[in-house]
């Protein structure tokens, strides 16, 4: 008996510490909210992005004005626009937060309506916490109690499996419907295989060919991955060259437009001393024509930017900025214009990326096994982008991989176990007031106030928990990397894995171990024979700390995710500090923030693994997950529809989804195994009757584990595939369909008519070879109205032009939108000086679009999956243009050197404030920014 009674003085402790928590959590909420709602109002750029910044088609609405307002139109705005807006991945991801609050909802209701009163009437009259949990049922004659325990644990695990199943049904439907929407299939992406290691014999485009000639629809490119160090060294050298020209040319700007106000403050002085009659003109200081005369006039030799050529810039001869950038910039794009002429191929570094005709052969591409010896052709995986690429990890054979990816994991592991110590400490945290009663250089924690007490174990174990764990991410992304994943996107669910198996273990598993321990320490070294069963009795004590660590984060961390104070703060700090130039300027305006699926929805995952695990034991955490699964709800829907942009290149079609499913069935599976240790437990300690009735109990637990393992690996096994590719009964359907349209057929009549597709005749390579002539025909016809080897800027400025990428930019502009331009870029110098107003959107800038490229398939780069080095051009130097007209003096300066420059778009205030107008001139602009 006295094994498994709760420790007195733990009851008597564990309201206050879960009250202080509440209440200090409540307040910070309450601070939060309010200032969101005081701040939004002001701050568009950073509670409200989305409304502004993005291309017109993908903008948000604007939220009704006032404190609450919102709150019902976000509520109410549908939720499938956030698929448009940011696609799959982050519509799956609010899905999910709905998913918990309705299996939270039912748990709520069903344990409030059976489990608490089982735990409470009839039983004691303390009004402690614990009395409505596990740890109040301590007579063994009230073992039948726990029959209810047993009954609504079979209920709610059989609702979950039921929902689960539902969703993962939906989220097929909706994958697929993603995959083969006109949007996504029509992108080169949908139809890309990257394929590593390739062997040596098929290091070459004719048999990379022949060996997919089986691929439906057969192959439209092939890039083979070869050794370019040198150049990639002289392009790297360059980007980099061009970042701090960029530096030095908005500095010496800035410092020009600085002595130039400094004189004209003088100037003022001065006429004001020599004022000796009413009659006396106050003459103005004249500003003399742009030149380099007047530039250096302002700023001399000693102010202009200087830096060492050295290690890191400490060491070396001290150079002027400016003019060592552009005599390097300028011999960089020599070598590297010679060596692309004369390139050689390097070593085969084992990676090709294949482009199908088809969709649907790059699914079955991937799917398929591709050689006959072992580490050959292993990794294939789907949608390929280029800006998800990570060439650093394409350079490693199959044993470096393999050995790269055991190593990395055997690191994880081994910072668990490192990670033990502070866990452990946060978890004796706790449960200081035991500690301090066996611990004489602990007795002062026993001497503090009831609520000094309560905030030591209440407050600062959850907060010092979430300090750990958002340092974390930072190393798993490290180890991720050197696991030589191929792709960002392929990291960030790596980081994923090893985020939740941390937090599982740290956040959850040692945390509750490390609280039972301390609570039953001293009895553990008196009898060590009744270790294990003092150990798994006292394990419900330890539900207070996750009790306030759910009211921290449902409360205060959705709180800090809407007030959003850290990106407030960072947006500040880069426009202040890092805003100097551009370019950075550019990144502070226009870019908008996202989510990092890999560590975000982990935290979710644990939260719910949590509440599963102390369901029944603590059914109060159930009404604290409902409100904080609520709260996030709304936080995160406001979030993907009025701030956040994610990256295209970085969507995956929701495979974040069902790993955040098979997270819950670990909740599910603690839970089982904690009751049947905590039934066999109440046996051993009963009369032989109750022995009984506790043992069939337990059985009862161990039958419904054994069937929730049987759910777990019949619906892992259905969706797995489902969940990853396109299926054939989708793709030839679709197929058939467009077939149909294309032979004037209904869809009705498509499908009453036996139509045979071939998806292996020419007429698909026929459509690859109309479109590369298609898209050679435009870069012809852009040259006609242009100079030879000219090109013309909306501010008439002539460029010269020395790559294929700039090939598609627009004509030459009219006076009119000269004019137009013109009268915008006044209009943004006058009301454009925070970066915190709406910017004047700079329409007349010429844009890169094709507009007529074919209905089913985009313009693909045949440059695509060379290494950037190959085929980029070098960055145009992107400089302010300031009031006394000293840009164009730099601009003309640069291009005489060839180095392409332009101060398009940005402007210099008489502050020397830095504002943009629109993207870098070199790029794709199409009225808004989108990431």
């Amino acid at each position: 008996m006295s094994a498994i009674n709760p420790d007195t003085q733990t009851k008597n402790n564990t309201t206050p510490a879960f009250l202080t928590a509440l209440w200090v959590n409540a307040a910070l909420l309450a601070v939060e909210v309010g200032a969101f709602t005081l701040l939004k109002q002001k701050l568009w750029r950073i509670y409200a992005p989305r409304t502004v910044l993005p291309p017109p088609e993908k903008r948000a609405q604007e939220l009704p004005k006032g404190f609450w307002r919102w709150i019902p139109a976000v509520l109410l705005s549908p939720t499938e626009d956030i698929i448009e807006k940011n696609g799959l991945d982050a519509y799956m991801f609010i899905r999910f937060i709905r998913l918990l609050i309705m299996i939270f909802s039912v748990f709520t209701f069903l344990t409030f309506a059976s489990v608490i009163p089982a735990d409470a009437v009839g039983i004691g009259s303390d009004q402690d916490l614990n009395r409505i949990s596990w740890t109040n049922i301590t007579d063994p004659r009230d073992q039948i109690r726990f029959t209810t325990h047993v009954v609504v644990v079979w209920i709610l695990t059989a609702f979950v499996l039921y929902m689960i199943n539902r969703e993962m049904l939906i989220f097929v439907h909706l994958r697929h419907q993603f995959l083969i929407s006109k949007s996504h299939s029509r992108l080169a992406q949908a139809r890309t295989v990257l394929v590593l290691p390739v062997p040596e014999e098929l290091a070459n485009e004719h048999d990379l060919r022949t060996f997919a000639s089986f691929v439906p629809g057969g192959i439209d490119r092939v890039w083979i991955y070869r050794d370019t160090k040198e150049l990639n060294k002289l392009f790297e050298r360059r980007v980099d060259a061009c970042k701090k020209l960029e530096s030095a040319e908005s500095k010496i700007l800035k410092t020009a437009t600085m002595a130039w106000r400094l004189r004209e403050k003088q100037h003022k002085k001065t006429q004001k001393r020599k004022l000796k009659d009413e009659e006396e003109v106050d003459a103005p200081l004249v500003m003399p024509p742009p030149s380099r005369e007047f530039l250096d006039d302002l700023v001399p030799s000693i102010d202009r930017p200087k830096h060492k050529t050295g290690l890191l810039g400490l060491l070396g001869e001290k150079v002027d900025t400016i003019d060592w950038c552009k005599e390097e910039v300028a011999r960089l794009n020599r070598e590297i214009k010679d060596a692309r002429e004369h390139v050689v191929k390097g070593k085969f570094l084992g990676s090709a990326f294949i482009r199908c005709n088809l969709q649907l052969g790059a699914h079955v591409l991937a799917q398929c096994l591709s050689y006959h010896e072992p580490l050959k052709m292993y990794s294939k995986t789907m949608e390929a982008h280029p800006k998800d690429i990570v060439w650093r990890n394409l350079d490693d054979g199959a044993l470096e991989m393999t050995t790269r990816y055991i190593t990395s994991w055997a690191a994880t592991f081994g910072l668990i176990l490192a990670w033990a110590v502070p866990a452990t400490f946060v978890g004796s945290l706790s449960n200081l007031s035991l500690v301090c009663t066996q611990y004489k250089w602990l007795n002062w924690a026993c001497r503090l106030p009831k609520y000094g007490q309560g905030f030591i174990q209440g407050v600062l174990p959850p907060l010092i928990l979430t300090i750990f764990f958002a340092l974390l991410p930072l190393v798993l992304r490290a180890l991720a990397w050197y696991e030589c994943i191929p792709r960002y996107s392929l990291i960030s669910i790596s980081v994923y894995k090893r985020f939740f198996l941390f937090l599982l273990i740290h956040g959850f598993l040692i945390t509750t171990v490390s609280s039972g321990i301390t609570a039953t320490i001293e009895d553990i070294v008196k009898n060590p024979t009744d270790a294990v069963q003092k150990l798994a009795s006292s394990l419900p004590q330890s539900s207070i700390f996750f009790l306030t660590y759910m009211v921290t984060q449902g409360l205060a961390g959705a709180g800090s995710a809407l007030v959003q104070l850290g990106p407030l703060l960072l947006h500040y700090i880069r426009k202040w500090f890092l805003g100097r130039t551009p370019r950075q300027a550019y990144g502070v305006t226009f870019r908008m923030p996202s989510c990092d699926f890999g560590t975000t929805l982990p935290r979710f995952s644990l939260l719910a693994s949590i509440c599963f695990a102390y369901s029944v034991l603590a059914p109060f955490i159930n009404l604290l997950a409902l409100l904080s699964f609520i709260m996030f709800y709304l936080t995160y829907k406001f979030l993907f529809t009025q701030v956040f942009d994610q990256p295209d290149e970085m969507e995956t079609g929701g495979l974040y989804f069902p790993m955040a499913i098979g997270n819950l069935f670990v909740g599910l599976y603690i839970e089982h195994i904690c009751l049947i240790c905590l039934l066999v437990l109440k046996a051993n300690a009963a009369d032989n009757h109750y022995r009984i009735e506790a043992i069939v109990q337990a059985v009862f637990i161990v039958v419904l584990l054994v069937l929730t393992a049987f759910a777990h690996i019949f619906i892992l096994h259905s969706y797995a595939p489902l969940g990853t590719y396109l299926p054939m009964s989708l793709a030839t359907k679709k197929m058939a369909q467009r077939y149909a349209k294309q032979k004037g057929k209904s869809g009705d009549e498509a499908e009453n008519d036996d139509i045979e597709l071939d998806l292996f005749s020419n007429r698909h390579r026929g459509r690859n070879v109309r479109r590369r002539l298609k898209t050679t025909a435009k870069k012809i016809e852009g040259k006609m109205g242009q100079t030879e080897g000219k090109i013309i800027l909306p501010n008439g400025a002539v460029l010269s032009r020395r790559g294929s990428e700039r090939s598609n930019h627009s004509k030459a502009s009219t006076s009119s939108k000269d004019s137009k331009k013109s009268n915008k870029s006044k209009a943004s110098k006058k009301s454009g000086k925070s970066s915190l107003k709406r910017p004047v959107i700079d329409d007349a800038a010429p844009a890169l679009r094709d507009e007529d490229s074919e209905e089913e398939d985009d313009e693909p780069n045949d440059h695509a999956f060379d290494h950037p080095s190959a085929y980029v051009d070098q960055a145009w130097v992107w400089i302010p243009k300031d009031d006394l007209g000293l840009s164009e003096i730099l601009v003309q300066e640069l291009r005489k050197l060839g180095v392409d420059a332009s101060d398009v778009g940005a402007s210099m205030d008489h502050k020397g404030i830095v504002e943009v107008t629109r993207n870098p001139p070199d790029e794709d602009w199409n009225g808004g920014h989108d990431m």
